[in-house]
């Protein structure tokens, strides 16, 4: 409705600009007013164009409230107030309108700004060096959900994990198992500098014994061989485990090792040196990026012969737009934030439109427990797994609290919160308003009455009822916003806004009364109102339980 009245007050202005040869038309704000009194909307479109027509901004309002009740054929109604404001009220016949669709059209909350587009969501993508930890439980939540809220605004979406299985940390993985079989065996053998120290690796270590009895009197590259080759097989399956369990699925999982097999690191050099993008200097292979805005160039090659993390990252992204992606979305650590700039720079290198490659980067999470804050260290082995954090309060709460806030912004996940079923508690306090409606219509129908979906809604008569259907109107632009912005927590806000309006509602008023024709349009409200709500915790990936 906001979009609709935006272009039927721009085409009025422009009209009335036209009939004196104007053509500039002034900015205009067409805004939801605080005070009910003043209407749905209200403008000063008619005060920005007064000074270039020359005319009292009020008699200029009039004009356009008649145009605007013309256009919107009864759908609203527009008044005029000092000095020139226009406030328009949305007619009821629309509000009645918004339940029906809500209820009979399970598309309502899908929007199309997508058109098609192919898109590839590229997240966690955690290296399969250890489990994922409680931190990476935020970016799989995040990524899950702009996925999903990208799938309901009309784009194609391929979700991916990108497994960094070549490079030094490799090295270091499997050179810390083979330490701890040696150290096992009561063997001299040092553990590695940048090794890994978690007991997992210890478990790891028994299991190659296990399974490879000999590995212990093998050459040394031959042992490693299998220890690198144990350790990242157990720790895949364990993080595809744990993210199955969080629900979050993935369309492929992208082997970094294929860039080398492939040759597509060295094509992908081969490339940005015939674009003359690199040069050569001190015997290492250089990316231009400095050029391209970076603060400086970046080494691809070094001397050495071995490549930077940084060409098969750029090798990687060309093949996403080699497979015919039309739009590139990475969600990174929020440690990552200078390794934005390169890969934009390197994308633009290579002939994209860096504008249709996006980071969101993840900031990071305290936990909070017993009032205490958890502390975290991958490498020294002393996290707390995902896993743990699923067990401890479930997967509803711990999606809906990774959501609750912008993921650019660092805040405290409070555990005992998350586990305490009470209103304090958000997602509680949303799935409860679900799960209420369930409950009266059981005992509506326990009382007899006989419920008729999409009848007497004409009924509603009480503001709160109308307050309700707006709540639910706005969500539609909500999911939206949440699209273009990749913002998923306006999803959460949103749902709690319109379960404390149910609430209330629910509190001030008798659902089933006297009234049959009032009680069925007020289940039918009701029945709206848990359908947006199932909708909304669906795209943050949180169940909505009819009972509780």
């Amino acid at each position: 409705m906001k979009e609709d009245l935006t272009t039927i007050i721009e085409d009025i202005a422009t009209g009335m600009l036209k009939e004196q040869g104007l053509t500039n038309r002034p900015p205009f704000n067409l805004i939801i007013p605080e005070n009910a009194a003043h209407g749905d909307f209200t403008t000063n479109a008619a005060m920005q164009i007064a000074k270039y027509l020359k005319k009292n901004p009020k008699i200029i309002a009039e004009e356009f409230a008649i145009e605007i009740e013309k256009k919107c054929k009864g759908d609203v109604t527009a008044t005029v107030a000092d000095p020139g404001f226009i406030n328009m009220t949305i007619s009821k016949h629309l509000f009645y309108k918004t339940v029906t669709d809500i209820l009979k059209n399970d598309k309502f909350f899908c929007n199309n700004i997508g058109n098609g587009k192919k898109v590839l969501v590229e997240f966690v993508s955690a290296n399969p060096t250890g489990p994922l930890h409680i931190g990476h439980g935020r970016g799989a939540a995040y990524g899950d959900s702009v996925a999903r809220i990208l799938e309901i605004s009309g784009y194609d979406v391929y979700r991916e994990y990108y497994i960094n299985d070549g490079g030094n940390q490799m090295n270091n993985l499997a050179a810390s198992v083979y330490a701890r079989i040696m150290e096992s065996e009561g063997k001299d053998y040092e553990f590695p500098e940048n090794g890994y120290y978690g007991d997992y690796i210890k478990n790891i270590a028994e299991t190659v014994k296990c399974e490879h009895i000999k590995v212990i009197s093998m050459k040394e590259p031959e042992a490693l061989a299998i220890c690198l080759k144990e350790a990242v097989a157990v720790i895949s399956e364990g993080i595809k485990d744990d993210l199955q369990d969080f629900r979050v699925e993935f369309d492929d999982w992208f082997s970094e090792k294929t860039l080398y097999k492939t040759g597509a690191v060295e094509t992908v050099l081969k490339k940005l040196a015939k674009l003359g993008k690199t040069f050569d200097e001190d015997g290492a292979v250089w990316l231009a990026t400095e050029a391209m805005g970076d603060d400086k160039n970046r080494v691809l090659k070094k001397s050495t012969g071995e490549y930077t993390y940084l060409a098969p990252d750029i090798a990687y992204h060309e093949n996403k737009y080699l497979r015919g992606f039309d739009r590139l979305i990475d969600v990174w650590g929020a440690d990552h934030h200078g390794y934005v700039k390169r890969m934009e720079c390197a994308i633009e290198a290579l002939g994209h439109d860096p504008a249709t490659f996006e980071v969101s980067l993840i900031q990071m999470v305290n936990f909070i427990k017993d009032g205490q804050k958890m502390s975290m260290s991958t490498r020294a082995g002393s996290f707390v797994e995902l896993a743990w954090l699923i067990k401890e309060v479930g997967v509803d709460a711990a999606r809906f609290f990774y959501n609750m806030r912008s993921h650019d912004s660092q805040f405290d996940f409070d555990i005992d919160l998350a586990k305490s079923k009470s209103i304090d508690n958000p997602v509680y306090y949303v799935q409860y308003a679900h799960a209420r409606v369930h409950s009266l219509f059981s005992n509506a129908q326990a009382k007899g009455h006989k419920y008729k979906k999409c009848e007497n809604i004409d009924k509603l008569t009480l503001p709160e009822e109308f307050e309700l259907i707006k709540q639910m109107m706005r969500f539609k632009d909500t999911v939206t916003l949440a699209a273009i912005h990749l913002e998923p927590h306006r999803i959460a806000h949103h749902l709690q806004d319109i379960a404390a309006s149910f609430h209330s509602y629910y509190y001030a008023n008798q659902i089933t009364c006297k009234d049959k024709e009032l009680t069925n349009g007020r289940l039918n409200l009701c029945e709206a109102v848990a359908i947006t709500i199932k909708k909304g915790l669906a795209l943050l990936g949180v169940s909505a339980p009819e009972r509780m």
